[in-house]
C-alpha cells in the first residue's frame, strides 16, 4: 500500500558470478566485504535512481553522474515504475505534475483547486488520487484525526473527479477500470487507532464495502480492521493484485473468520499479506507463520518475482523467507539464512534470475538461493536504506547513509559512490530512454 509502496528488481547471473568474485566466500553463508574498484565509465548504461529523503519528498537523481533530474517534492510513484506524479502548494491550490521517470521529462502538468497530497495513482500513473492531507509528516498509514476527506482524481487534462466524504480516508489504489478507488477508512475519524480497507465508486460517490474472494458483499460488521502496519505493497501486473505486507496485529481477525465463524485454537497471527484483487474487486488475507511480525516492522520486505511466479516475504531479522503462491493465496514453504549483521534501518528484497533472492538489511546485501544452497553475503559499511538492480542484470544500487553505493554483482567490488545528503531510502531504478 502507498508510497510505501517499492519492490525493486534484481536480474542477472548472480549464483554463477558470485562464486568467482574475489570478495566472496561462496559457501556456509561466510561473509566478504565489499572494495572499491574502478567506475565503468560509458560503458555502463544510464539509469535514474528515486530515492526519498529524510523530509519523506521524493528526488530522481542520474545513477551515472548523481546529478538531479527531477527536483526533490511530494510525490508518488506509479506501480509500473514509468513515472513519478509530483504535487506543489500553489497559493491556495495545488500544482500537479506527472514526470517520465526514463528522463525526467514533464508529459502532463496543471494546478487543482484546494489544497491536497498525491497518495495513489493507476498502474501507469495516468490517474492519480489526491486528498485532504494530514499534519506535516503525516501519511497514507498515519493520517492524524479529521471528520471529513476531500477526494480529487485527476488526469492527462487535469481533475476528473471530486468527492466530499464524511470520515478520515486515505486512497489506496485503483480498480483496473479507474471507475473505483480503494481507500483506507480510518476509525475512529477524529482520533484513529485502525481501518478497514473499503471502495469509493468515483461516479456516484459512494462509499461501499468489498467484495469477499467468493465475491459477495462483506456483510456489516464483517469488515477486517487493522492496527498494524503496512510495511510495503508490490503489484502484479500479471493478476492485477496487489499484494500489501502489514504487520504487528493485535487481535487482528480476518474477514472470512468474522463470516465463518473464529476458531479458538486458531494461530496468533502477528503479520499477513493483504491481497487486493483490483480486476474483480475482492480482498483476501494470506496469514504468515511465525516469526513474521513478532520483530518490529523495518526488519520486514516484500518482493514480487517479476514472470509472476511468486511473492516472497522476509524477516531479516530473523533471517526468514516466506514463498506465496500468487494465484492460490497459500505460502507454499519458508527458507532460513544467517540474519544481517548490524542495525536494520529498512529491509529491502528484490528477486533475481536464476531463482534467487537478493535482500539488504543492516550492514549486510545477501544472496538467497530459492533452492536451499548456501547463500552469499557482502558487508557495507553503513547499514541498507533500501536496493535496485541495474536491467543489464549486472549492477546493484544499494542506499547507504548519505549515499548510493553501486556494486558489481560478479564480485562484489564498488563501482562507484553517489553521495546522496539526508537520504531515508532508495526506492526504485527505471533505465533511461
Amino acid at each position: 500500500m502507498t508510497t510505501r509502496r517499492t519492490v525493486l528488481r534484481l536480474a542477472g547471473g548472480i549464483a554463477a558470478g558470485a562464486a568467482g568474485g574475489a570478495m566472496v566466500v561462496a559457501s556456509g553463508g561466510c561473509r566478504g566485504s565489499a572494495e572499491e574498484g574502478p567506475a565503468r565509465g560509458g560503458s555502463t548504461p544510464t539509469e535514474s535512481l528515486v530515492v526519498e529523503l529524510a523530509t519523506g519528498e521524493l528526488a530522481v537523481l542520474d545513477a551515472a553522474t548523481g546529478q538531479t533530474v527531477v527536483s526533490r517534492s511530494e510525490g508518488v510513484v506509479s506501480g509500473d515504475g514509468t513515472r513519478l506524479v509530483r504535487t506543489e502548494l500553489a497559493g491556495e491550490g495545488t500544482r500537479l505534475t506527472s514526470h517520465r521517470l526514463s528522463d525526467g521529462a514533464s508529459v502532463s502538468g496543471g494546478t487543482l483547486p484546494d489544497r491536497l497530497a498525491a497518495r495513489a495513482t493507476n498502474p501507469d500513473g495516468s490517474l492519480v488520487a489526491l486528498a485532504t492531507p494530514g499534519k506535516p509528516g503525516a501519511g497514507p498509514y498515519r493520517p492524524g484525526g479529521r471528520e471529513r476527506t476531500t477526494i480529487v482524481v485527476a488526469g492527462t487534462a487535469g481533475e476528473r473527479s471530486r468527492v466530499e466524504l464524511a470520515g478520515n480516508l486515505e486512497p489506496e489504489a485503483f480498480d483496473a477500470t479507474g471507475q473505483a478507488l480503494f481507500v483506507l477508512d480510518y476509525l475512529p475519524p477524529a482520533a484513529p487507532d485502525r481501518y478497514r480497507v473499503r471502495m469509493v465508486d468515483l461516479a456516484s460517490g459512494e462509499l461501499q464495502p468489498l467484495l469477499t474472494r467468493l465475491k459477495a458483499v462483506v456483510p456489516a460488521g464483517a469488515e477486517e480492521e487493522m492496527r498494524g502496519e503496512g510495511r510495503q505493497a508490490v503489484y502484479d501486473s500479471t493478476t492485477r493484485q496487489l499484494f500489501t505486507l502489514y504487520t504487528h496485529q493485535p487481535e487482528h481477525e480476518h474477514t472470512r473468520d468474522l463470516i465463518g465463524g473464529a476458531r479458538e485454537d486458531a494461530p496468533h497471527v502477528h503479520a499477513f499479506v493483504h491481497t487486493l484483487n483490483l480486476t474483480e474487486r475482492w480482498a483476501y488475507c494470506v496469514d504468515l507463520p511465525s516469526p513474521f511480525g513478532e520483530q518490529p516492522a523495518a526488519g520486514h520486505a516484500i518482493a514480487l518475482d517479476p514472470n509472476g511466479a511468486g511473492v516472497y516475504v522476509v524477516d531479516a531479522t530473523s533471517g526468514t523467507v516466506a514463498l506465496i503462491d500468487p494465484s492460490a493465496l497459500t505460502v507454499g514453504r519458508t527458507l532460513r539464512f544467517t540474519p544481517p549483521t548490524g542495525p536494520i534501518v529498512s529491509a529491502a528484497a528484490t528477486t533475481g534470475p536464476a531463482g534467487t533472492l537478493l535482500v539488504g538489511a543492516g550492514h549486510d546485501l545477501v544472496i538467497v538461493p530459492l533452492a536451499g544452497a548456501d547463500p552469499v553475503r557482502w558487508q557495507l559499511p553503513t547499514p541498507v536504506r533500501g536496493i535496485a538492480t541495474s536491467p543489464d542484470h549486472k549492477r546493484c544500487f544499494v542506499g547507504q547513509e548519505n549515499a548510493i553505493t553501486c556494486l558489481d554483482l560478479s564480485t562484489g567490488k564498488v563501482i562507484r559512490r553517489i553521495p546522496t545528503p539526508d537520504l531515508r531510502s532508495l526506492r526504485h531504478l527505471t533505465p533511461h530512454a
